[in-house]
């Protein structure tokens, strides 16, 4: 009997046992940690109502985890914050009686703050019973594009201190794509525009008043661009040139910058800018222009990099081509400037121009084809003379299915030449306006140095909804308005202008942004089917040692046609 009776309270016991570990497992589940998240203060002279809510979104998706933590709705916060703080003033003792109120376990509230290109962000994250000190989360950038990476830092760090969970393991959703996921998702914010990625992760709506405020379209008379703005992070170095090219053949459009010293292939999907190859060009290498193209008609677009030698005073260009896997070169040290062109009637052609010793401007420009492992000249192009390559195209301009010549003179004028090489029109205003110089003799006792700066870049763009041609240039501003041998630029804007039986009249036009643009290009820059203008902004030059080193960045404008633009 006793022997039963052991045996049936020990039973009872661990059944007993079994029943409480279930209970509280049970209990465990049922119960998942509650946050009240509200919604972040902005501070700014604008209006970002976009990206407040934008904000409040991402978190309450990166924080969520079922039957673990819960976020509480925004109604239900913002109705408790209204009885409990109707001043909108938030500190840790009110975030805990409010927290209180809302039985949450936590409560997290923050403020961004914009001043200028200044951006500031504060966070805290309060646990309600006291138990632990306030989570706090403080950072600053000269970059609106940071702030998406900051919210998903803020997140990371709580997902992790406070709920043990890795970034792995946190919410967040995937980017959409028609094609195949890239290998490192994760650095998908880091590289856009926060009005991009809010967009592209569906947290915001397309085509808010609010949005294109921000990103500098208005309306008026000026016709400035409506189009949606993109932008990159910041670079710590100078960007010098920039092409669009389907460099590895699979059909995608592939991003090509070059600094003074390499090489760098970007890919984009509209939400991921990410390095996919970079090459160092070696140390008597200073580049100053890049164009891409198929002219050897393999499938791949080749990589025409220009650059001058370390005094600046001899061309020695390559070729480049990317097997998937590395950039290899397939001409180098050139006596070469190349330029691709966009013609009309014959598809993209490469041109050529080889300057005397000392004169960067003389010679003849010619079209360029590839035999015997090399590009050699062709057809000779008929230019006014002192025409520089770099600063040329061809384009349907007077919209009568012909050829005309863009070109820039040396005072950075814009002209108009027909086949012959006869001029039809010259411009006033001086636009373009490049850093770029190759290195003269001097000239004068006193000189350090005698630059001759290169012409920047033209494009012709036709546009396909108007049916008829632009040229799109750069206005670079001079502090001295370019009366000193030194140039100091300190904003710019990007024009389009079109023929009106007279003359290039002024089309429409960008915004102005602090630095100066560098180089641009026009293509389907993100591969959804649509024209991008993509330029290389110069936010910082870094010229002198003590200012600090130069800071840039790859911005980006939709090209829409007139029934595409907000009225």
């Amino acid at each position: 009997m006793k022997t039963f009776n052991f045996k049936l309270n020990r039973s009872f016991l661990i059944y007993f046992l079994a029943l409480s570990v279930l209970s509280f497992n049970f209990s465990y589940a049922a119960a998942p940690k509650r946050i009240a998240l509200l919604p972040f203060k902005i501070n700014s002279d604008k209006d970002l109502a976009f990206l407040k809510d934008g904000i409040f979104d991402m978190l309450t998706t990166r924080l969520s985890k079922e039957g673990q933590v819960e976020v509480l709705s925004r109604s239900e916060v913002e109705a408790a914050l209204q009885a409990q703080a109707p001043s909108g003033t938030v500190n840790e003792t009110v975030a805990r009686s409010l927290g209180s109120r809302l039985n949450a376990d936590y409560v997290l509230f923050g403020s961004l703050t914009v001043l200028g290109n200044n951006v500031s962000i504060d966070a805290r994250m309060v646990d309600v019973s006291g138990d632990r000190p306030a989570m706090t989360f403080f950072d600053q950038s000269q970059d609106l594009g940071a702030v998406i990476t900051k919210i998903n830092l803020i997140a990371a760090d709580i997902n992790a201190k406070i709920f043990g969970r890795s970034q792995e393991q946190a919410a967040a959703p995937a980017p959409p794509s028609t094609a195949a996921a890239p290998s490192t998702p994760a650095k998908s914010d880091i590289y856009a525009h926060p009005e991009k990625v809010l967009k592209q992760e569906g947290f915001i709506a397309r085509g808010s008043d609010q949005e294109a405020e921000l990103l500098g379209s208005s309306r008026g008379a000026a016709r400035e661009r409506q189009g949606q703005f993109w932008k990159s992070a910041n670079f710590n170095y100078l960007i010098n040139g920039v092409c669009l090219g389907d460099v590895d053949g699979n059909g995608d459009i592939e991003t090509v910058t070059i600094t003074p010293n390499a090489v760098i292939v970007f890919r984009s999907n509209g939400v991921v800018f990410q390095r996919v190859a970079e090459m160092e060009a070696g140390f008597n290498k200073n580049l100053i222009a890049v164009d891409c193209a198929d002219i050897n008609a393999n499938g791949k677009a080749e990589i025409f990099v220009t650059s001058l030698n370390a005094e600046k005073k001899l061309v020695n260009s390559f070729v480049l081509e990317y097997d998937n896997r590395n950039l290899t070169k397939l001409v180098d040290d050139s006596r070469w400037y190349y330029r691709v062109t966009d013609t009309p009637n014959r598809g993209r052609l490469l041109l050529g121009q080889r300057p005397r010793s000392g004169n960067p401007s003389a010679g003849t420009i010619y079209e360029m084809k590839w035999q015997g492992g090399d590009y050699v000249p062709a057809d000779p192009i008929q230019t006014p003379r002192g025409t520089n390559v770099l600063g040329l195209t061809i384009g349907d301009v007077l919209d009568d299915g012909q050829e005309t010549i863009v070109s820039f003179q040396d005072n950075d004028r814009i002209r108009l030449s027909d086949a012959t090489g006869d001029i039809i029109w010259s411009g006033w205003d001086r636009l373009g306006g490049s850093m770029l110089y190759y290195s003269l003799p001097r000239d004068d006792r006193g000189q350090v140095e005698n630059k001759w700066y290169y012409p920047l870049r033209l494009v012709v763009w036709h546009n396909q909804s108007a049916r008829e041609g632009e040229v799109i240039t750069v206005r670079n501003e001079d502090m001295s308005n370019r009366k000193l041998d030194m140039r100091y630029f300190v904003n710019s804007q990007i024009e389009s202008f079109k023929w009106d039986g007279v003359g290039l009249a002024p089309n429409w036009k960008t915004r102005q942004v602090s630095g100066y643009i560098q180089d641009y290009y026009v293509g389907d820059f993100d591969n959804d089917g649509r024209d991008e203008l993509v330029a290389a902004l110069i936010i910082k030059e870094g010229r002198l040692a003590l200012v600090g080193e130069p800071k840039s960045t790859i911005i980006g404008y939709e090209l829409t046609g007139p029934e595409e633009t907000k009225e």
